[in-house]
């Protein structure tokens, strides 16, 4: 079954708080699925371990194949174990950076499992720890933890960055420790250059709640949570959603009642609450061209693969493209090394 839209309003009616088992099991009533097909769109989007819980929580465990229940029950406690050495090694940073007064707060799914947002911490996977570094302290934080045995982690592809050039960027080059189970990014900024005004740094940082384990306001977590997928991610171009992403939607809105109006108030969160209303009663949208798009394209793959390509593509080759020219026309090691990478392409 190549319809996409019906395994998404599966996963999307598993993970809503709000509806009950009996009214997902009419979903899988009438519907046939390829739990194949299930199961990789749902490790893309990084919510087996939630929708484990979920089908446990409202006891459909029989409406599922044993297998995959087995299957899903090891992510989960695999993940589960991920989650508490995570936490460990967020108050050893926190440690880390209190004895030597930088000011910092976590973010994303960090900042989720550190608040406790889960019923269970289980719910939430993450790749890394990403952490919002005081204006002035990046440096300082990033020496610090080289100091303390971390290694820089490069990505694929070009590394042709210097370390001032990564200080005008969104985050400084990952680090991981070789004792750590978690890579760690220290941010300068929450988003890409063109979009930093919607939600700085100094803001993030003034409103931060102090603990053992310093958060994000939890107004400044949704907004980042929806700015991350919507813009960083490209979500609002690709029309889209990201299931990992909704799922702490959801849950930010079920702990916070009052954060709701947000959906209303800002444009980009309006942007986003709209891709999510083909799949969750609690999102409203007027006739909205983008919501239209999403649903037809996928019901039909080829049309999905053709705008993912084409449109986003398109979007974030032009993106870059004016900084990627001046930095080789400024710096003999980028334009020594885009020459060797294409002569490689040969």
């Amino acid at each position: 079954m190549k319809d996409t839209l019906r395994y998404y309003q599966l996963i999307a009616a598993l993970l809503d708080p709000a509806k009950d088992g009996a009214s997902v099991r009419k979903l899988l009533e009438v519907n046939s699925f390829q739990w194949e097909r299930f199961v990789y769109i749902s490790s893309n989007n990084l919510v087996v371990p939630a929708l484990y819980l979920q089908i446990q929580r409202k006891g459909l465990k029989a409406f599922f194949p044993e297998e995959l229940t087995v299957y899903m029950e090891e992510i989960t406690r695999a993940n589960r174990e991920r989650n508490l050495a995570i936490l460990q090694q967020m108050e050893r940073l926190s440690e880390c950076f209190a004895k030597e007064g930088i000011v910092h707060v976590y973010l994303k799914g960090a900042a989720m499992i550190g608040g406790s947002y889960y019923q269970d911490n289980a719910e939430r996977m993450l790749r890394d720890i990403d952490v919002l570094i005081a204006p002035g302290d990046q440096i300082k934080a990033y020496q610090l933890l080289k100091e303390r045995g971390y290694v820089e982690v490069l990505a694929a592809g070009l590394q042709y960055k210097t370390l001032s050039d990564y200080e005008r960027a969104k985050h400084l080059p990952a680090l991981r420790h070789p004792q750590e189970i978690a890579a760690v990014e220290l941010h300068n900024y929450l988003h890409n250059t063109f979009q930093r005004e919607r939600l700085k740094t100094e803001r993030v940082i003034d409103n931060r709640v102090n603990g053992d384990i310093a958060l994000p306001a939890p107004e400044d977590l949704l907004r980042h949570n929806i700015y991350n997928w919507h813009i960083n991610d490209f979500g609002g171009v690709k029309l889209d959603v990201h299931f990992r992403s909704v799922y702490d939607t959801l849950v930010l809105l079920q702990k916070e009642k009052g954060l709701k109006s947000l959906l209303h108030t800002d444009g980009v969160a309006r942007q986003y609450a709209a891709l999510l209303s083909p799949f969750f009663d609690g999102f409203y949208a007027r006739f909205n061209w983008r919501v239209t798009v999403m649903k037809v394209k996928l019901q039909r793959p080829r049309l999905n693969q053709l705008w993912y390509h084409v449109v986003f593509g398109s979007t974030r080759f032009f993106q870059i493209l004016p900084s990627r020219l001046r930095l080789f026309m400024k710096s003999g090691v980028y334009r020594k090394r885009v020459l060797q990478v294409l002569q490689k392409g040969r």
